[in-house]
């Protein structure tokens, strides 16, 4: 059987389209801004020796690659 992953930050979960992380309290997905600002904030924290604007970069192209970001303007 094959993993299911949220389609925002490609977290393993159990069913639906996102995980608990990238929505909000309604469950719709979080704005772009505010996912990437979090993902940004969750590399700094894995990578100590990234530079913001490393962890930027490596974030836009990690969300060029999940389904709910590829087409987004601001990764064009």
């Amino acid at each position: 059987m094959s993993e299911h992953r949220c389609e925002s930050c490609g977290m393993p979960i159990d069913d639906g389209q996102f995980c608990q992380y990238c929505v909000d309290e309604q469950g719709q997905l979080q704005s772009f801004e505010e996912r990437f600002e979090r993902m940004v904030q969750w590399a700094l924290s894995e990578h100590s020796d990234l530079s913001r604007s490393e962890a930027e970069e490596q974030t836009r192209q990690y969300m060029r690659t999940m389904p709910a970001w590829k087409h987004h303007p601001q990764l064009q």
